[in-house]
């Protein structure tokens, strides 16, 4: 338990050093597998990165490409969520006001439902008045490549696919995009 707060809140090159110096004893560990998975997620894709794409089936069926909407020209603040999840709804007001005022030819937010089934995304999606696109029926891949073990967990994505922050929530998260947006 220590090591994956130490993982997410520490100093990242302790923790890197400590599982480099801790052998195969430890770091064959499931658990301690998993923290140094997401660590290696969270180097690859941490900001100034390129973005990594993902595919999934939605709920006809389709394949849905993250790259459809990342990388097209436009700053996208991506909302990686789920219907049962109180963080994320209470996140939902402050999204919905920076899509409300800056929604259009530069800009644009996306949904990307993870963790639940696509029939209870559909009802929140609907409940929550969400208006803007969403991804349904993600589960764990678009977590697992981004290192993600929390949610909500924003993203703010460049023109060009580069990551330019995350974990953005509330006032930080209205002020960067305010910023890379120029208003």
């Amino acid at each position: 338990m220590a090591l994956m707060y130490l993982s997410n809140y520490g100093e990242k090159d302790s923790i890197d050093s400590f599982f480099a110096q801790a052998g195969k004893v430890v770091t064959s560990r499931g658990p301690i597998q998993k923290i140094i998975k997401q660590r290696e997620a969270l180097k690859l894709t941490a900001e100034g990165t390129m973005f990594s794409d993902f595919t999934i089936e939605d709920s006809a069926g389709q394949s849905v490409a993250f790259s459809e909407y990342i990388g097209k020209g436009k700053y996208v603040l991506v909302d990686f969520w789920a219907s049962w999840c109180g963080p994320c709804k209470a996140e939902l007001p402050n999204i919905r006001e920076i899509y409300d005022k800056y929604n259009g030819e530069d800009f644009t937010v996306l949904g990307v439902a993870v963790w639940e089934k696509p029939e209870d995304t559909k009802k929140g999606i609907e409940e929550l008045g969400i208006i803007w696109p969403c991804i349904i029926n993600a589960q764990s891949i678009p977590t697992d490549i981004y290192g993600i073990n929390g949610i909500p967990h924003i993203i703010l994505f460049g023109p060009d696919g580069t990551i330019v922050a995350r974990g953005l929530r509330g006032e930080a998260m209205k002020a960067k995009v305010a910023e890379v947006l120029g208003r």
